[in-house]
């Protein structure tokens, strides 16, 4: 391993450089693989047939079987009972996208059923996360005897009190969740997820709409096995629900490892193939289909993570999530495109808010004497855009950071609603439990946490969260390191039977991360900060021939840097620019270092 230092920046960290195995060589020999794939399996420790074989070309087949999730049979049969006896369906989902997608996918399965489910989801603003009695109470049925069948997405694990008073209006509840168990049980009457302390199922990774996938396949199994589908009724392909897998999958952020590898890897092919109306309006919305409405090419995790996924999250940001469901479920292309256009103007305007609120908490911070194990800002920040800001902060700062938004409860006292992201090291929702006295309600992963807390316990709970994150802290903050995988030559790199071949180590994410290449022999030829407050750079490269555009995201300070050398250390990867339906590859570079020669 090589960390090399940088003057002002993150360290660089060159991967350990693994030699391909002979299994590998002859492997690549075979399938033909570019010299550089070889080098990025031997990386990620594969390193023998099975396993590339595997990791390339992952197989549904090789998914663990519904069964095999802790509570699957439970929920399974309370689900399928209410089909064969006609009992109404609730679809209670959370509005980010892990949850609107996961709601659009029950909905859509029961309608291949022939049963239609309802579903509601709760407005961020108003309501704020999980489950609400007053939205229940006004859903549930006149005779709490008349029984209802209620389905929680990507929320629920903690909400007790709303699962009990649900139960004593006449719903049965099916909890899928996949955020952290608190330590009582939830009561309701079957809980899938994943990460419960008896679940043995071989991930605990899954994202919300990946739990609420696999009670669909629990459903579709128990309706078999009951002769459900015997009298000319077809039985729903649970591979067309793999679509909305992948979107919400790859927007919550969680480990790609093999299981999620697969469904997501499956569902980014069938995005492709274009068959749900409102995700071809949203590709065609956002310019990823050319004038023909073929993909202009293929598609890549980043496209669902910075476009796609945006769109979606921006109606439960600033608008109402329904919208996207609704867009998700539309039947009818006329329906969907419209509600795609929406949807982006909802994201161009959640983009201005949040760097409104960026900026404002900056100057906030500035302001603070001292920062200590992370940072707490509270002031008038929108509610939709605080996890949004705070991940911008944890990136600037290098912290924790927590932003709270205020508010009046019920009674007018003020109440402080904050959204946290973490660093690496620090477990966000363990350093709350430690807290938990003084809060309101909390949940959420090691990584992020949403949390409320009332005014006269705000100072409190800011010096024991500082406390709580101190135990964690063994040393110093880290300073931030870019870890880059290879050193390799542009010209290489952007040979098109490499970059072709980059696209077969897709989907890119937490626990599978994009390749970061460097080179010494690349020239930068021309170059200028271009977009708001020059915050970005615009660069030319000649390498070995070769002339490369490119563009340094968020590097615009760089800019004195290049002008006093223009033959610097280049850390980089290969980006798809697609501009009036003509597709060119770009150099998107992550970090220049003067010191490295």
């Amino acid at each position: 391993m090589l960390i090399i230092d940088s003057e002002n920046g993150p360290k660089w960290r060159l991967a350990p450089q693994i030699k391909p195995s002979l299994e590998l060589q002859e492997l690549a020999i075979k399938k033909q693989l570019h010299p550089v794939i070889v080098k990025l399996l031997a990386g990620r420790g594969l390193q023998e047939k099975e396993g590339v074989e595997a990791f390339l070309q992952p197989r549904l087949a090789d998914l663990p079987h519904p069964l095999e999730m802790g509570g699957m049979e439970e929920a399974a049969a309370l689900a399928g009972l209410a089909v064969l006896n006609g009992t109404p369906i609730l679809i209670w989902g959370d509005y980010d996208v892990d949850g609107t997608t996961g709601t659009a996918l029950l909905v859509s399965f029961f309608q291949e059923l022939g049963v239609e489910a309802t579903y509601i989801i709760p407005n961020r603003i108003t309501h704020g996360y999980g489950l609400h009695v007053d939205l229940l109470r006004a859903l549930a049925p006149a005779d709490s005897a008349q029984k209802r069948l209620l389905i929680t997405v990507d929320c629920g694990i903690s909400a007790s009190d709303e699962i009990a008073a649900a139960q004593e209006m006449g719903f049965q509840v099916i909890v899928t969740d996949h955020h952290e168990p608190p330590p009582r049980g939830s009561g309701a009457d079957a809980i899938l997820n994943p990460k419960q302390s008896a679940c043995t199922f071989p991930t605990e990774e899954l994202a919300g709409v990946g739990v609420a996938f696999y009670l669909a396949c629990g459903i579709r199994q128990y309706l078999r096995e009951e002769g459900f589908f015997k009298e000319n009724r077809p039985e729903p392909d649970v591979r067309d629900l793999l679509d909305l897998v992948a979107l919400g999958t790859i927007a919550d952020m969680v480990p790609l490892g093999k299981i999620n590898r697969i469904l997501v890897k499956e569902g980014m092919r069938r995005i492709e193939q274009q068959t749900r109306h409102g995700i071809k309006a949203m590709l065609d919305a956002g310019g990823l289909l050319n004038r023909q409405k073929k993909l202009i090419s293929t598609l890549g995790s980043e496209d669902i993570g910075f476009l796609l996924a945006p769109m979606i999250n921006a109606a439960g940001r600033i608008a109402e999530a329904g919208l996207a469901v609704q867009l998700l479920l539309s039947q009818d292309s006329n329906e969907a495109m419209p509600l795609a256009l929406e949807l982006l103007a909802l994201n161009n305007a959640r983009k201005k808010i949040g760097q409104d609120a960026y900026s404002r908490a900056v100057t906030l911070q500035e302001q603070q004497e001292e920062n200590c194990n992370c940072l707490i800002l509270k002031g008038d920040f929108h509610h939709g855009v605080i996890g949004i800001v705070a991940s911008r902060l944890v990136e600037t700062y290098h912290l924790p950071a927590i932003l709270f938004g205020q508010e009046k409860d019920e009674q007018g006292k003020t109440v402080f609603k904050g959204s946290g992201r973490s660093v690496p090291g620090v477990n966000l929702h363990t350093a709350l439990e430690g807290c938990s006295e003084t809060l309101i309600r909390y949940g959420g992963h090691a990584m992020a946490a949403g949390m409320s807390v009332s005014e006269d316990l705000f100072e409190l709970f800011c010096r024991q969260i500082h406390e709580e994150i101190g135990k964690q802290v063994k040393e110093s903050t880290p300073s931030p390191t870019l870890t880059i995988d290879l050193e390799a030559e542009m010209d290489d790199i952007f040979s098109q039977d490499c970059r072709e071949q980059l696209q077969l180590l897709e989907p890119f994410g937490p626990g599978n991360k994009s390749p970061l290449f460097y080179t010494q022999k690349a020239r930068v030829v021309e170059f200028k900060a271009i977009g708001s407050e020059n915050a970005h750079l615009k660069i030319s490269f000649q390498c070995n021939g070769l002339v490369q555009k490119g563009i340094g995201f968020g590097l615009g300070s760089k800019l004195p840097d290049l002008n006093q050398n223009n033959n610097p250390a280049i850390a980089y990867s290969p980006m798809v620019n697609r501009y009036r339906d003509i597709l060119t590859w770009e150099v998107r570079v992550a970090g220049f270092n003067c010191v490295f020669r």
